[in-house]
């Protein structure tokens, strides 16, 4: 069974349905090596990760993580994300993954390819290896690939029997999840330093993070030197990737790389 998201679903406008098409993505992101569970790395200095976004079920929200790949589920109806991660002595493994069910415009304007992602449903596992999934599957999911990689409904199919035979470990993930904030909190006085976020994420967080009124600054999704500047608070922060939101003043798609 996959866990659903009824009770913390996109609240109507401007969140629209996404049609699914059959295909998805094996999608990979950086584990946390304090947790128990591979939850996203929320501790990383100078980069604190928001996604996958277990909390909400949400991608690209929070975060400008991988906007080709969100651009793509939009405009192909890829509505299935299965999310792989790396641990020590393990190499790569299969947590979970989401199904898409809503879209909308992010901070950064659809015309930037800035969509955010909202699952209708998810299921985090015990992860294991891809040698567990069925012949051909398992051989897709080993040719060596970065970030992300597009995935025939085929092989969707045969992923989501094998989830499907799996306990849901979602709680686990979402618990491990909060002690790690807690953790991050007590150390820093912010469950995300980086951000200047003393708590986690929730759907009451969504809408400041959607697409406002006027024009948001262009930036690319890194600096050569770690380090924005405010287009309109002026200050400079120190970040590995672009953020959503100023960490000073709050204002949405204001930052871009110092000296550009």
């Amino acid at each position: 069974m996959s866990s659903s998201l009824s009770s913390s679903a996109p609240p109507g406008a401007p969140w629209q349905p996404l049609k699914d098409h059959g295909s998805g993505y094996l999608s990979v992101y950086l584990n946390e090596p304090l947790a128990r569970w591979p939850i996203r790395e929320v501790t990383r200095p100078s980069d604190n990760k928001s996604d996958p976004n277990i909390e909400t079920g949400t991608y690209g929200l929070f975060s400008t993580c991988e906007p080709s790949m969100r651009r793509i589920i939009v405009s192909t109806g890829a509505a299935t994300i299965v999310f792989m991660t790396s641990r020590p002595g393990a190499g790569r493994l299969v947590a979970g993954y989401y199904h898409v069910g809503w879209f909308a415009e992010g901070s950064r304007g659809q015309e930037k390819g800035d969509f955010a992602l909202a699952a209708d449903r998810l299921k985090f596992i015990d992860p294991v290896p891809p040698s567990e999934f069925a012949e051909g599957v398992s051989e897709v999911m080993q040719v060596p690939f970065r970030t992300q990689k597009p995935i025939g409904a085929a092989i969707v199919d045969s992923i989501m029997a094998t989830f499907d035979a799996v306990p849901d470990r979602t709680s686990d993930y979402l618990a491990e999840l909060q002690r790690i904030e807690q953790f991050s909190k007590s150390r820093s006085g912010y469950a995300y330093p980086s951000w200047g976020r003393e708590q986690g994420f929730t759907w009451s967080d969504a809408g400041d993070y959607l697409r406002q009124p006027g024009d948001p600054v262009d930036a690319p999704n890194s600096s050569p030197t770690g380090e924005w500047r405010c287009s309109e608070c002026d200050h400079v922060i120190s970040n590995r990737a672009l953020l959503k939101r100023c960490p000073v003043c709050g204002k949405l798609a204001t930052l871009r790389p110092e000296g550009a």
